[in-house]
C-alpha cells in the first residue's frame, strides 16, 4: 500500500467497531462422548483419530456408519412404545476440503470394500449359471404352453412341473455413493436388501439430480421411509413388471460434506419440513489443519484397528436370512428391551420432552428432538449387536448399551441446536462469506470493486453476484465505502478505484 494511506482514506466513513458474524454466533462442538462406546468401537475410533489425524467425532461417524451397515440386515430393535424399528442410522459429517474425510472413511470401511470385491468375483460365475438356468426355464415354459390337443389342465400341470423361475444373482454392492431416487429403488430390487448410501464427497449426491429443487420432496420422502423401514413401492409403466412392492429393505447413510454444501441442506426449510433432517445425526468438528504434525501410530492403534476390521469383516460375510428367497425380503430378528433399558429410555424421553418447552434448549429443534429417543435406541442396538452379535438377541438391550445411545444422542442434539439455526445461509450470504474470507487471508486493508471483479474468488466474480456480496459485507460492517473512491496499490502499482472500501479489522475498537 502506498505511503499516502492516511491521506487517501481521509474521506472514508468512520469504521464500525466490530464486523457482525455472517453465519451467526456458533459455539464450538461439545466434547464427543467417546468413553460411552463399547471397547471395540471406542478403540477403533481412537486408532483412526491417531492414524488419520482427524477429529474424534469425524472418526466416530465413519465407524458408526460401518457398524450400522453391518447390523441393519440382521436385526430390528424394540422401542419404548413396543414398535419394532430398524437399527439403520443416518449420519452427516461436515468438514472442509483437506480435513481428511476420505482418509477417515477409508480406514473405517476397508472391510466393506473388501467384501464387495469378494462378492464381485462370485457374481460373474453366478451370472453365467443364471443365464443358462433362465434360458432352460423359458424353453421349458414355452414347451409346456405349446402342443396340439392340450387342455387347460394339461398346460397347468406341465407349467407346474417346470417350477419357479430361477432367482437372478444379487448385484455385488453393499454401498452406493450418488444414486437417483429411481436408481435407489432399482438397486433394492437387484442388489443387496441392506445397503449403505456412503460418500466422502457428499456434494455429488446433495448437488445431483436427487436433491434438485423439484426432486427434493420425493427424495427426502423416499429416504425418510427407508429410515422408518417402510416397504419400497415401485410403480412402472411397462405391463410386464407393473407395480412392485419391496419388503424387508434397509438403508443406512453417511454423507461427508463441506460446510457450504451442508449449510444449504441444514438450512433448507423444504427438506426440514419434509422430515428428513429430524432423522439425521450431524457432527461438525473443528478443523485440525495446521496442527497435524507427524506422529508414528502406535502398535496398539494398529492392533485395535485390526480387531475392529476383523469383527466388521465377520459380520459382513454372514449370509442374510430371507423370508422369501424370490423377493429377498429380509427376515430380521428383534433385539428386545430389558426392563432396565426401557426405564432408562422412558426417563430420557421425558427429559427430551421437558427441553421442548418455551425457552428450552430443544425448542428450535423440536422436529429432531421428537426422534431422539428412537435414535438413541437405534444407536444402542447397533453398538450392542456389533459388539455381541447373537448375545444381544438372547440378553436383550442392556442398560450399558442404552446409556451409550443416550450419551451419543445428547451430543447430536447439541450439534443440531448449534448448527440448524446458523446454516440457513442463502447463496448471496454464502458468497459474502467466501469473499470476506478471501480478502482477510490476504490482509488487505482496502479493496476496489474492479479488483475483486478481476481477482476475487471465481464464484463471486460476476457483476451481479459481486455487488450483492459486497452489499452484504457493507451491511454486516466488514467493509466501509470510501467516499469518492481511492487510489490503491493492489496489483503492483497504484490504481484509482471509483468504488473502494476499507476492510474493518476483526477485533477493531
Amino acid at each position: 500500500m502506498a505511503d499516502g494511506f492516511a491521506v487517501q482514506f481521509a474521506e472514508a466513513e468512520p469504521a464500525a467497531p466490530q464486523p457482525l458474524d455472517l453465519r451467526g454466533a456458533m459455539a464450538d462442538a461439545v466434547e464427543y462422548p467417546i468413553n460411552a462406546l463399547s471397547p471395540t468401537l471406542r478403540d477403533a475410533i481412537f486408532a483412526i483419530e491417531a492414524m488419520a489425524q482427524v477429529p474424534l467425532s469425524l472418526a466416530a461417524q465413519s465407524v458408526l456408519s460401518a457398524a450400522s451397515l453391518a447390523a441393519q440386515g440382521f436385526v430390528n430393535v424394540e422401542t419404548i412404545t413396543g414398535k419394532i424399528v430398524p437399527v439403520s442410522l443416518f449420519l452427516l459429517s461436515i468438514a472442509a476440503s483437506g480435513d481428511r474425510k476420505s482418509t477417515s472413511d477409508g480406514f473405517a470401511i476397508k472391510p466393506v470394500k473388501e467384501r464387495e470385491e469378494q462378492l464381485a468375483m462370485h457374481f460373474e460365475q453366478s451370472k453365467h449359471e443364471y443365464t443358462i438356468e433362465d434360458a432352460a426355464y423359458k424353453a421349458a415354459t414355452t414347451k409346456a404352453k405349446n402342443g396340439a390337443n392340450k387342455s387347460r389342465d394339461d398346460i397347468r400341470r406341465e407349467l407346474e412341473s417346470v417350477g419357479k423361475p430361477p432367482i437372478p444373482p444379487i448385484q455385488p454392492l453393499l454401498t452406493v455413493d450418488e444414486p437417483t431416487g429411481p436408481g435407489m429403488q432399482r438397486l433394492f430390487a437387484e442388489a443387496m436388501p441392506a445397503l449403505g448410501l456412503f460418500s466422502d464427497e457428499g456434494a455429488t449426491f446433495l448437488g445431483g439430480w436427487s436433491m434438485q429443487e423439484e426432486n427434493q420432496a420425493a427424495t427426502g420422502g423416499m429416504l425418510s421411509k427407508l429410515w422408518d423401514g417402510s416397504p419400497i413401492k415401485r410403480v412402472r409403466a411397462d405391463k410386464e413388471n407393473g407395480t412392485q412392492i419391496l419388503y424387508g429393505r434397509r438403508l443406512c447413510l453417511h454423507l461427508m460434506v463441506q460446510p457450504d454444501i451442508a449449510g444449504k441442506l441444514l438450512g433448507n426449510p423444504a427438506v426440514r419440513n419434509q422430515g428428513l433432517l429430524s432423522r439425521i445425526l450431524v457432527a461438525a468438528p473443528k478443523s485440525l489443519k495446521g496442527s497435524r504434525f507427524w506422529v508414528e501410530p502406535s502398535d496398539k492403534h494398529r492392533a485395535d484397528l485390526a480387531k475392529y476390521h476383523q469383527r466388521l469383516g465377520r459380520l459382513l460375510s454372514t449370509e442374510f436370512t430371507f423370508r422369501d428367497p424370490q423377493t429377498r425380503a429380509l427376515d430380521l430378528q428383534i433385539i428386545n428391551l430389558t426392563p432396565e433399558a426401557k426405564a432408562k429410555l422412558i426417563e430420557f424421553s421425558d427429559h427430551c420432552e421437558r427441553q421442548l418447552g418455551h425457552g428450552g434448549p430443544y425448542e428450535q429443534i423440536a422436529d429432531f428432538a421428537s426422534k431422539m429417543t428412537e435414535n438413541a435406541t437405534r444407536l444402542a442396538a447397533t453398538i450392542s449387536y456389533f459388539e455381541g452379535g447373537s448375545k444381544a438377541l438372547d440378553a436383550g438391550l442392556s442398560v450399558q448399551a442404552t446409556q451409550a445411545g443416550i450419551a451419543l444422542m445428547e451430543f447430536y442434539a447439541s450439534e443440531a441446536a448449534r448448527l440448524y439455526g446458523t446454516s440457513a445461509l442463502d447463496d448471496d450470504m454464502a458468497n459474502a462469506a467466501t469473499l470476506i474470507e478471501w480478502i482477510r487471508k490476504r490482509d488487505l486493508p482496502a479493496v476496489g470493486l474492479r479488483f475483486l471483479n478481476r481477482r476475487g474468488p471465481t464464484q463471486v466474480r460476476s457483476a451481479a453476484k459481486l455487488k450483492r456480496a459486497v452489499d452484504n459485507l457493507v451491511e454486516y460492517r466488514h467493509l466501509v465505502p470510501i467516499k469518492d473512491g481511492a487510489m490503491l496499490d493492489l496489483e503492483g502499482k497504484p490504481k484509482f478505484y471509483a468504488e473502494a472500501f476499507t476492510v474493518v479489522p476483526v477485533g477493531a475498537e
